[in-house]
């Protein structure tokens, strides 16, 4: 069965259709982000200490430097680009703000500088990531309101942010800078009995009139620099509260001075790890202030420690239902930088990204923290966006979505246009006359083969720890992979293992019966072809995925827009990243040909192309979602919604799994070669793993450009 002119025809005309779709749905959601371009977006890059970070940066169209804008900034996780945090980062650039929507060192298009911020040499479990520099190029931006600024970040970002906040204010209260003016530029002996009074009042008694005059002086250039502080972030608290520090060289213990909301989704398998944030522990009595639970996302206002070491903090309601427009003590204790919340929304890890359990309060959070919302909150004119209100945004992504799937149709028919060329003709070889009847025991077992298959797949692909511990064993010494790359690794694996025993079997059991037999035979399916049209299969792909990258940078210049979808997309590289790109591919190769076989073992007979693509694809990615709406359902029946079964790594699985089946099918049936599946989904694999880097898990650093280009 080849590819005739007619056919080849109306892969031309699809080709066109699937590119206009493509401009369309992009442009459609460019529309919605920018709220019919009121918003401007661009994607920045600085140099920071000799590598390039990252972000985009929205801000209404209309700024100069006489606009005094809050800012949010913002970062993603592990194995993960600044794509994942997208819903957020529409919905405060559709209220007003400034957002910096920032890489982190190592992800996406960021680099990675040879030392960190206080000049010591790269190490994993240090430094900032990128985000403190992402602070100070805040500050430098005319129209930021540098008073209010806010830091929010998703799973490794958030567990950063505390440190960020170390290196920004020292842990130093204004009243505690004062006291090292004291000790340090006057000389004045500083007794421990004495950090808990005013150091204003001890200044008047031991310095000259002269003295104070510059004191007073000295005070001011403090408050300045404490008025910048972040005014409010999210934090894993251990590495920002209750911290030992210096103040008139007396150790102490203090707490960033920040708005803080702590903690993060009830995400755990047991009842003490999906409620950890709000156990009575002795760590959350003294940091709240408070003798025994808190209640999950509401508002405390946390009393000076250092005063009043016996004060206990007010519950002041719960985020949602009350406002700095009608309670004066949540204002004054905002702009106090005193207010804690316990971050605690009924959803899994990942669900922080897009479920509007947790966007809508962390929202509400930083639009009261900064006082403002589609305005000045103390503007009695100003018309709050409600913070629950977040339709746009998913319709945003929902068109940013079909555009992805638009370039799977694009690429489906770019190449059967392709295999019209005399140069790929060879490329295409008879595609054998399938013999699966869809009413039929046979089609039944194969169907239930293929769901197990999927299921086990996804059952491996989420195996958090156990990525964890091989990216751990493996990455020091040989090539750098972490994680998230060790879970698709074993996913596909896992599927390719289970769907060979299993089909295997089947295949077995058919042929002792004496059956005829309805699914293909190895050598109806081309497993041997020449090299020559293996490496021109490998070209075709090669072509296939250029034009699939050029129309990714032609969205990002076009659009300010990317391939996306629910906590994942397709993003631009580095150069050197290229060949990581395809250092991956070449890794999962092996893996996606015995799946590129196993998915196209049972084409059926009498439905047309399209209604066997179609069957392929449902059936083929049926086990995967089965398994992901069992995880669901586990983890939204217990009372604490403690997630199950790795839920959370699991998200991009519900649109990643189907668009690998639909190109093992579709560019079987153009090629008749199984190949160009499976090279074709190796390099899409491998630009998502090459663009999706988390250097906390996989940089060690490089010593010199080579092993930085290669990546070893």
């Amino acid at each position: 069965m080849m590819i005739g002119n007619k056919a080849n025809k109306n892969c031309k005309k699809l080709a066109f259709i699937f590119l206009v779709l493509i401009f369309v749905f992009s442009l459609l959601s460019q529309l919605i982000v920018t709220q019919g371009y009121k918003i401007s977006v661009s994607h920045v890059v600085i140099e920071v200490r000799g590598a390039d970070l990252t972000m985009d940066v929205y801000h209404p169209t209309k700024v100069s430097a006489a606009t005094k804008l809050p800012c949010m900034i913002i970062s993603h996780g592990g194995s993960e680009s600044l794509s994942a945090v997208s819903l957020h980062a529409w919905e405060y650039a559709r209220r007003g703000y400034v957002v910096l929507s920032v890489n982190m060192y190592g992800a996406g298009t960021a680099d990675m500088p040879d030392y960190f911020e206080d000049g010591k040499p790269y190490n994993r479990n240090q430094g900032t990531s990128g985000l403190y520099d992402a602070l100070e190029y805040a500050r430098s931006i005319s129209y930021v309101d540098t008073t209010r600024i806010g830091m929010w970040g998703h799973s490794q970002a958030y567990s950063i942010l505390g440190a960020v906040l170390v290196v920004d204010g020292e842990l130093l209260s204004l009243n505690d800078r004062m006291f090292n003016i004291l000790h340090e530029d006057f000389s004045i002996e500083i007794k421990a009995e004495q950090l808990s009074q005013n150091a204003d009042d001890i200044a008047v008694k031991v310095l000259s009139a002269g003295q104070m005059e510059l004191y007073n002086h000295m005070k001011a250039e403090q408050t300045v620099i404490v008025n910048n502080y972040v005014k409010a972030s999210r934090v894993m608290d251990n590495n920002c509260c209750l911290l030992k520090t210096k103040v008139a060289g007396i150790e102490v213990v203090r707490s960033v001075q920040t708005n803080l909301q702590i903690g993060g989704e009830r995400n755990g398998t047991s009842a003490t790890s999906a409620t950890r944030f709000t156990q009575p522990n002795d760590r959350y009595k003294t940091l709240y202030r408070t003798n025994g639970a808190m209640e999950r996302n509401a508002y405390y206002l946390i009393p000076d420690a250092v005063r009043n070491p016996d004060a206990r903090s007010e519950n002041l309601g719960a985020i949602l239902e009350t406002s700095v427009t009608t309670n004066a003590a949540l204002r004054e204790g905002f702009d106090n930088r005193s207010i804690y919340i316990t971050y605690n929304p009924p959803t899994h890890h990942n669900g922080n990204l897009w479920s509007p359990a947790a966007i809508s309060p962390t929202m509400e959070f930083f639009t009261q923290a900064l006082g403002y919302n589609n305005g000045e909150l103390s503007d009695p004119s100003t018309t709050p966006i409600s913070c629950t209100k977040l339709l746009s945004s998913y319709l945003a992504l929902a068109f940013a979505t079909l555009a992805t799937f638009s370039l799977l149709g694009f690429i489906g028919a770019l190449a059967g246009v392709l295999l019209t060329v005399k140069f790929f003709k060879s490329c295409e070889v008879a595609v054998y006359e399938p013999k699966l009847k869809i009413k039929s025991v046979d089609f039944l077992i194969a169907s239930i083969i293929a769901v197990v298959t999927s299921f086990v797949g996804a059952y491996f692909g989420s195996r958090e720890t156990l990525g964890l511990t091989a990216s751990n064993a493996f990455m020091s010494k040989f090539l750098p992979t972490e994680p998230g790359h060790f879970r698709l690794f074993f996913m596909i694996l896992a599927t390719a293992v289970c769907g060979a025993v299993l089909f295997g079997i089947f295949i077995l059991i058919s042929r002792k019966q004496k059956k005829e037999a309805s699914v293909a035979t190895l050598s109806a399916l081309h497993v041997k072809i020449s090299i020559k049209s293996v490496f021109k299969t490998a070209l075709l792909c090669m072509v296939l995925f250029a034009a699939a990258y050029t129309l990714e940078a032609f969205l990002e210049g076009a659009f300010d827009g990317r391939f996306q979808f629910v906590d994942g997309s397709f993003e631009l590289m580095k150069p050197y990243t290229f060949v990581r790109m395809l250092k991956y591919a070449i890794m999962i190769l092996p893996i996606t040909f015995v799946i590129s076989a196993l998915n196209n073992l049972t084409i059926v007979k009498g439905v047309s192309d399209a209604a066997d693509t179609a069957i392929s694809v449902v059936v083929n990615s049926l086990g995967a979602w089965i398994f992901i709406l069992v995880a669901y359902a586990i983890t939204f029946s217990t009372p604490d919604h403690m997630t199950a079964f790795g839920l959370h790594t699991m998200l991009p699985a519900i649109y990643l799994v189907p668009m690998c089946n639909y190109l093992y099918r579709k560019l079987f049936k153009a090629t008749g070669s199984l190949w160009a599946g499976s090279f074709m989904v190796a390099l899409l694999l491998g630009w998502r793993l090459a663009s999706y880097v988390s250097h906390r898990f996989m940089f060690w650093g490089y010593t010199d450009t080579i092993a930085q280009f290669f990546g070893f």
